[in-house]
């Protein structure tokens, strides 16, 4: 891929550097640059820079999803050089007004993580912690939302596959010409993706199903041509369909390990069984753990398998 170079830009979370992508074909467009640093921005330029360009010669930005180690730099590269910006429809909302939707997200979770039985302190902690983090993005208007199936022309024609779960309004983009997709955080090489609990698009009270979802979209990007991941981080998937195997097995491995934890403990709560595969976990991680375990409870209830009683406003589980 000639026309494709990879620039790997730091950001301040433990996932680590993030992969934006340059293409050169049609003018300069790029893929996920990186969140809203100093460091981000004075990386991202010297890397242009060593392939011919600078930020002021961006000419479109396409957002894979809307993470700020994704999207947070994009406003900055529009205010200078005057790039169109491309996103899901779904994404729009978040990327437009990030911090009105993360509050929406504090307001909806707090109650609903005391429901699955996060103690009340605990459920506040979680929601609030990721406040730090919105310093890392910016507001981000959209010029043309993405529909499923829409194409791109870039001077190569790149097709849109949406692939929610890790977040709304995720997108791959399929470079048909040489079986090739750009996966963002849908697929990764070395780790697989948990996908969070967050609002569905549209709603203010009601959350996204993320791990189901996020298994229709694996399931999908196996219907692709691709063969070949360039992914948001990590190396390069040299096999696409081998490794969204290994990541739909991980998950029914966990799935099944949860059952059979609920059979152990009796009637649990959400939050005994994140209490006890991950014991050690600190309390900023909370929210995170909390999705991994409710998105295969919810796996659990698709298949008919759990029973979800109510007592004094919290959910426990039993199996059927």
């Amino acid at each position: 891929m000639d026309d494709v170079y990879q620039l790997e830009i730091p950001t301040p979370f433990d996932v680590g550097r993030v992969n934006c992508y340059g293409f050169t074909q049609g003018g300069l467009t790029l893929i996920d640059p990186g969140p809203s640093t100093e460091q981000a921005y004075e990386e991202l330029s010297a890397g242009l820079e060593a392939h011919g360009s600078t930020v002021a010669d961006v000419d479109r930005i396409l957002i894979t999803h809307p993470h700020m180690d994704h999207f947070g730099l994009a406003s900055r590269i529009v205010d200078e050089s005057g790039a169109r910006t491309v996103a899901h429809r779904d994404a729009t909302k978040i990327l437009t007004d990030p911090v009105a939707h993360f509050e929406q997200e504090q307001t909806f979770f707090r109650p609903f993580l005391q429901a699955m039985g996060v103690p009340e302190q605990t459920a506040q902690t979680a929601v609030g912690l990721p406040e730090a983090y919105t310093d890392y993005q910016e507001a981000l208007a959209i010029d043309r939302e993405l529909s499923d199936g829409d194409s791109i022309d870039i001077g190569v024609d790149l097709q849109t596959v949406p692939t929610p779960g890790h977040a709304p309004g995720s997108v791959c983009f399929i470079r048909e010409t040489d079986a090739v997709a750009f996966t963002g955080d849908h697929v990764l090489a070395d780790i697989s993706p948990n996908p969070l609990l967050t609002l569905a698009p549209g709603t203010e009270d009601e959350r996204t199903r993320s791990l189901p979802t996020y298994l229709d979209s694996l399931n999908r990007i196996r219907e692709t041509p691709a063969e070949i991941g360039h992914a948001g981080h990590g190396p390069v998937i040299s096999d696409l369909d081998s490794r969204v195997q290994e990541i739909i097995d991980h998950h029914q491995q966990r799935k099944e390990r949860i059952a059979n934890l609920i059979e152990e403990m009796g009637s649990p709560t959400a939050y005994d069984i994140m209490q006890e595969m991950f014991p050690d976990l600190p309390a900023t991680e909370t929210f995170p753990g909390m999705s991994e375990v409710i998105g295969h409870l919810d796996l659990l209830e698709d298949e008919d398998r759990v029973d979800i009683r109510e007592r004094d406003g919290v959910r426990k589980y039993t199996i059927d």
